[in-house]
């Protein structure tokens, strides 16, 4: 198996991974969908095709939303003035990300390595 196999393989198994703390409520769906979203080129997927287009798309609509230690970063009456729409954007996040994220792991199990 060369690197390069080894790296996809890697890839493919860390979108799983991240599908799966999304669907526990490990991750949240807009940090996760941004993460999985950074993964598709390395993991050689085409992210016009279902369900990651589904992915891709959340994270479209969500790229406003700060996460982790960017939102952090925000003025605390920043954080009070956005926090329902920030809410809102996370419960869309949600309900169209969460049938995606079944979808992706149940593909990323069927086909672990390129070409499977």
């Amino acid at each position: 198996m060369s690197l390069n196999a080894i790296d996809i393989e890697q890839s493919r198994e860390r979108i799983g991974m991240t599908a799966k703390a999304m669907l526990s409520g490990e991750c949240s769906y807009i940090e996760g969908v941004r993460t999985i979203c950074g993964l598709l080129p390395g993991a050689r997927i085409d992210q016009f095709a279902e369900p990651f287009v589904t992915l891709v798309a959340v994270d479209s609509e969500t790229d406003a939303v700060p996460v982790g230690r960017f939102r952090e970063l925000w003025h605390p009456d920043a954080k009070i003035k956005f926090e329902a729409k920030w809410n809102e954007a996370e419960n869309y996040a949600k309900s169209v990300g969460e049938p995606a994220c079944r979808a992706a792991i149940a593909w990323v199990e069927r086909h672990p390595t390129y070409g499977s």
